[in-house]
């Protein structure tokens, strides 16, 4: 089993996968800012990040660290910076000083693609700050041996205080509060314990590069809607079809079609990747 640093340990993403890692056999150390951590530093300064790693010395390093804020990461670009792009390079610049054989698996977003999707790894399309400092992530991580990993998920979280968007929809068709849910806007998104599943296989078999990790097809957030609603028995009277090309009010330009193509993942990986709807299905039952 590996040793295994997880920046961002204790965010949306790390708090389903810590548990399913150390679940697995592998001895995980956490690094963030909270009291939950097992180290803390600083990782957009390399002499914190060089520090907390000679103690670790992990076999693999899986970072989680974002800011996912697409509105902040447009007014606060510098920000972005320090959050998606200067940890990376950080991490990858200790891997190549230290020494020591050391994997990076970097999680990056499906929102580096628009246009008539599904898409495939090799055709970008940058809309936004958010987007453009993900793949500057990428490009850092790709000088060192690495999984870089475009994906979107769903699912309950773990964190206290840290709503998920499915928690968000619940919520609303629970308290069949009136919500719009756009048609123009698709994506093919993972539930939360299947990407924490294909990440762990990940670490055993050490792909190296660019791969989409979605569901085998997609649908619009409205369809994802109404679907999440059937499949936890709620009311729908509350969903409101609409368009977000039609929202003024929106800050960010955003993508409108995230859906990916994931072959090659398949393909590599030696799998078969789940439809959407059977996710929400099983998603739902946490919700039960």
């Amino acid at each position: 089993m590996a040793k295994i640093l997880v920046t961002g340990a204790t965010g949306l993403l790390g708090s389903s996968l810590v548990p399913l890692l150390q679940e697995r056999g592998h001895h995980v150390l956490r690094l963030g800012h909270t009291h939950a951590a097992d180290l803390n530093a600083n990782l957009a300064s390399f002499v914190q990040t060089s520090f907390a790693l000679d103690q670790a010395r992990p076999e693999v390093i899986i970072n989680l660290t974002a800011l996912t804020n697409v509105d902040r990461c447009e007014s606060h670009p510098h920000e972005a910076y320090l959050l998606n792009v200067k940890p990376v390079e950080n991490l990858c610049a200790w891997m190549r000083v230290s020494g020591r054989p050391c994997y990076l698996i970097q999680i990056s977003s499906d929102q580096v693609y628009d246009g008539a999707g599904p898409h495939e790894e090799s055709i970008l399309t940058i809309r936004n700050y958010y987007a453009m400092s993900k793949l500057a992530g990428e490009f850092a991580a790709g000088a060192v041996p690495s999984s870089i990993f475009r994906t979107n998920f769903f699912g309950r979280s773990l964190r206290e205080g840290r709503a998920s968007f499915t928690d968000w929809l619940h919520g609303a068709l629970r308290g069949q509060t009136p919500i719009n849910v756009f048609e123009d806007v698709m994506f093919s998104p993972l539930g939360i314990g299947t990407l924490c599943n294909c990440i762990e296989r990940a670490i055993v078999k050490q792909p190296l590069g660019v791969f989409n990790l979605g569901s085998r097809d997609g649908m619009s957030k409205a369809d994802f809607a109404f679907a999440f609603a059937h499949a936890t028995k709620l009311p729908t009277t509350n969903l409101m079809r609409g368009k977000a090309s039609k929202v003024a009010t929106l800050a960010v330009r955003r993508p409108t079609d995230m859906r990916m193509q994931c072959e090659r993942f398949e393909s590599r990986m030696g799998l078969k990747l789940p439809r959407l709807i059977d996710e929400i299905q099983m998603v739902a039952h946490d919700y039960a």
